[in-house]
């Protein structure tokens, strides 16, 4: 793996080279019926996500504003009825047993993924390691710095920082369809490859469960991104969305709608890879 993500040597840039010739040999070869079908799948993809995607987002939100009101609502008639303490004891017990459960969810997820490295170490291994590295090139880490949503840097400097077509959905779901895209197209240029190509590509086709475990670990890592900006680091307001003069607590709320919605969406993802 390390030949192919860091190009250092000059044979790996031979090799870089040379995938880029075989691919753009493969892809001159390639019926324009084949192309054409490859850019309506990859805009019909691209739809797909951003329909499921903004369902979550919306279910999201409003779930947010639901509960904020619910909460104040109820907390005002504690306090009228002279419960408020007992309110908020209610409250701190609700919340030990919603951590209490995630911790029991935790362990199963970890007990889960030994027992896959135990039973089936060569598939197991390197779908664990795609979506560790995925999580870590989504997310920036786990301080919630850098990674693909400040991407926006990179484009247009520290003044475009907390873009909304970085800082939400948006970024996953061109990530999501650029990677699948991509193995489509390699699959259709692949018989048009020349008898002496790179092996790469006949792994690409062989391991497509590695491109769903990368995209499933970066998009955890946007979503882990998102809500670290929306919470810790909820001081920094969006720079071009289309409604202006809007509070800081507004700006938040929509980073932390776009993490669940991200959140929501990862277990859509896994069940409907391959449809």
């Amino acid at each position: 793996m390390n030949s192919i993500i860091n190009i250092k040597t000059d044979d790996d840039k031979k090799r870089v080279e040379k995938l880029y010739l075989e691919f753009l040999n493969a892809w001159n070869k390639t019926s324009s019926d084949d192309k054409k079908e490859w850019v309506f799948s990859s805009i019909k993809l691209f739809g797909k996500l951003t329909l499921r995607r903004s369902k979550g987002f919306v279910k999201a939100l409003f779930g947010i504003i639901s509960f904020s009101f619910s909460e104040t609502v109820d907390f005002g008639k504690a306090i009228y009825k002279n419960n408020a303490y007992s309110h908020i004891k209610i409250k701190k017990i609700q919340f030990f047993k919603f951590v209490k459960k995630a911790r029991e969810k935790t362990i199963n997820g970890a007990k889960n993924v030994i027992w896959m490295l135990k039973n089936n170490p060569n598939e197991a291994g390197p779908l664990i390691v795609l979506g560790v590295l995925g999580f870590f090139i989504g997310s920036g880490g786990f301080d919630g710095d850098e990674g693909i949503p400040d991407l926006d840097i990179a484009v247009g400097g520290i003044g475009n920082h907390r873009s909304i077509f970085f800082h939400s959905i948006i970024s996953a779901v061109f990530l999501e369809t650029m990677i699948f895209s991509s193995v489509k197209a390699i699959k259709i240029i692949h018989s048009n490859l020349d008898e002496n190509h790179d092996k790469l590509w006949d792994d690409i086709l062989g391991y497509e469960k590695w491109a769903e475990a990368f995209v499933s670990g970066a998009c955890i890592g946007i979503a882990y991104h998102l809500m670290v900006d929306g919470t810790i680091q909820g001081n920094k307001a969006y720079v071009d969305l289309p409604i202006k003069d809007l509070s800081m607590e507004t700006h938040n709320t929509i980073l932390v709608s776009n993490s669940i919605a991200e959140g929501i969406d990862v277990e859509k993802k896994l069940n409907n890879y391959g449809n």
